[in-house]
This record gives structure tokens, C-alpha cells and sequence, in this order.
């Protein structure tokens, strides 16, 4: 189990390094244009001021409206802006235009709970594709498994790699959540080191990494999804959790492609 997971850091970090010199365009375009998010390369204290060398706010107010409009142009509350559907409508009758109907309620409900924070999560995620083309949203359920929940990532914190077909199939992430936290979340699976330590210091920060991978890649055939995804300690490499997934839990909007660049 230690080597698997000495080989997703290794893969992990490879990503990362090949992604290192994008941070500082990242960083350059935040401290003009989204100061609040400036903290690619480096670390802001909590009482620094944002935006004290810049000459006007012109920029920033730029970004700003247009990141509130997406949510007006795109999704409306007031409006049924999206639709569960099929790519051939023709051959649905009219009881499954009716479960259509039911599960476009249903899904919409799932959103716009009040646990699920799908307002929060695309609001943030707005301004990072107004700023940066380009954001992170994860989807899924929340700690008691009654709700979804939606949550927008720094983009210095996620890579992703493409396919042979062009699309998004693994995602890497770092995270370093509380000890209390990942306790919390992970009650079994935890390492015998952070148990102790939340009973000591529980809002120590630790490493923890979450992949999401092809199944394929994973060489463990129990997974009939056809990605896998894995919750692991960094330090110490031990896995905290490991399920199939049949989505990339990842979403990356993407302003422009480039061939042959993510």
C-alpha cells in the first residue's frame, strides 16, 4: 500500500513541476486583476492589505462585474436554465419526457439546497474563470451523505492531465485540511500519528492528497468504475480512502483550449 502511494506523489509532483512556471502568470494576473486571489507564489498574512500598490481599481472592477454577470447570464434562479435530457429526444415518449421533467426537479433541488453551497462554490468559481479562464469545482456528497455539496479549489492546488481524446481524466489535488477534520472524515482509516495529535493540537494542518485516476491505471480490478477515486496521507502514505467513481468529482471549466496545452 506504501509503494502505490509513494507512486501517486511521484505522479502527483511530476504534474506539479511541469505546471510550476504558470503560477507566476497566475500570480502576475491576480495582483492586477484579482488581488483577493494573489497567493500563487506567495503567502499572504491575513491582516496584509490587497491591491496597495496598484494605481487604480479600474482592473479589479473590471474582473468583478464580469464575474457577476456569469451568474446572471448563465444562471439565472428566477428561470429553469438547464434541463435533464437525452441525445435523442425524438424517441422519448411522453413518460419519459414526464421522468425527464421529474428528475430536472429533483436535480435542481439537489443544487440549490441549502447544504449543497452550489451558490458559494460557482460564485467563487466565477471570478477565477473571469480572472484566470479557467476554475476548479468539485462535486460531491457531503459528510453525512444526505446532501451534495460543491466546493470551488485554488487553481494552485489542482492539475489535471488529458487524455489521448482530449478530455480531463486525472486530477491531482492538495489539501490540508485540519486534524480535527480529517479525523472527522476519515475515522478508520486515519493514521495512528493524527489521532494523537488531534487530541493535542486538533487544528494542526496536515498534508493530505486526493487523487482521481483511471481505474485502469490503478491496477486493482474490484473497481467496475471507470475512475478510481483516493484520499491519502502524504507523510506518513497511508490511504484514507479508496472507491470507484463514475465521474471525475472534478469539473474544470476552460474559457479557451490551446492544442497540445491544458
Amino acid at each position: 500500500m506504501e509503494d502505490r502511494v509513494k507512486d501517486l506523489c511521484t505522479q502527483a509532483q511530476k504534474l506539479f513541476e511541469k505546471r510550476q512556471p504558470l503560477l507566476s502568470l497566475w500570480q502576475e494576473i491576480a495582483d492586477n486583476f484579482y488581488p483577493e486571489r494573489a497567493d500563487f507564489t506567495v503567502s499572504r498574512n491575513i491582516g496584509e492589505e490587497f491591491a496597495s500598490g496598484l494605481m487604480t481599481s479600474y482592473p479589479l472592477l473590471a474582473r468583478r462585474d464580469l464575474g457577476n454577470a456569469f451568474s446572471g447570464m448563465l444562471r439565472p434562479t428566477s428561470k429553469e436554465w438547464f434541463k435533464v435530457g437525452t441525445t435523442r429526444m425524438d424517441r422519448v415518449d411522453n413518460a419519459g419526457k414526464e421522468w425527464l421533467q421529474r428528475a430536472t426537479e429533483t436535480q435542481r433541488r439537489a443544487m440549490y439546497d441549502r447544504h449543497a453551497l452550489f451558490v458559494r462554490a460557482t460564485k467563487e468559481a466565477d471570478h477565477d474563470f473571469a480572472a484566470f479562464g479557467q476554475c476548479v469545482i468539485s462535486t460531491q456528497l457531503n459528510r453525512n451523505a444526505d446532501a451534495l455539496l460543491y466546493r470551488t479549489w485554488h487553481l494552485r492546488d489542482v492539475v489535471w492531465c488529458e487524455n489521448e481524446e482530449g478530455k480531463v481524466d486525472t486530477i491531482y489535488r492538495k489539501w490540508k485540511p485540519y486534524a480535527r477534520d480529517l479525523v472527522a472524515l476519515f475515522p478508520g482509516t486515519v493514521s495512528d500519528k493524527v489521532k494523537q495529535l488531534v487530541l493535542k493540537s486538533p487544528y494542526e494542518e496536515i498534508c493530505v492528497g486526493h487523487a482521481v485516476i483511471p481505474a485502469a491505471y490503478w491496477g486493482n480490478k474490484k473497481f467496475r468504475t471507470p475512475y478510481v477515486s483516493i484520499f491519502y496521507e502524504e507523510d506518513s502514505k497511508n490511504i484514507l480512502e479508496e472507491v470507484g467513481s463514475f465521474t471525475t468529482v472534478y469539473t474544470v471549466p476552460r474559457w479557451q483550449t490551446v492544442s497540445g496545452s491544458q
